[in-house]
């Protein structure tokens, strides 16, 4: 099982997403933040295995927030996110310690095949 955290400043996006999770049965969503700082102090209490993380949020972004949680939780998986189009991104994502960077227009076709080939060889059994 795939312990997922959803952190988007979006509460509509969250639902969305939490629909589209809660089609594989091999994925569960523990919780939902809508921002960084949110995310940070869910952690602990949560334990998920992979945050799925906007970039633009207000009060700590993204890429702020997966630096601090890198630091404390050096094995969890983050997939960076962004509507926003952007190539500099992946560069960024790469560099605060994102396992993974998707554009939110393709979350759909691409983000549970992702979230599996990431997880699988960090997830027991």
């Amino acid at each position: 099982m795939i312990r997922v955290l959803v952190v988007d400043d979006n509460q509509e996006f969250r639902a969305a997403v939490r629909d589209l999770l809660e089609g594989d049965q091999q994925i569960r969503v523990v919780g939902e933040a809508c921002d960084g700082l949110q995310a940070i102090s869910l952690m602990a209490h949560l334990q998920p295995d992979l945050i799925l993380m906007d970039i633009a949020m207000p009060l700590m972004n993204g890429l702020e927030a997966t630096s601090a949680i890198r630091e404390r939780w050096p094995k969890v998986i983050v997939i960076l996110i962004t509507a926003i189009p952007s190539n500099s991104y992946q560069q960024i994502s790469d560099r605060c310690g994102a396992n993974a960077f998707l554009p939110k227009e393709e979350m759909g076709s691409r983000l549970i095949p992702t979230m599996h080939r990431l997880t699988c060889a960090t997830l027991p059994g």
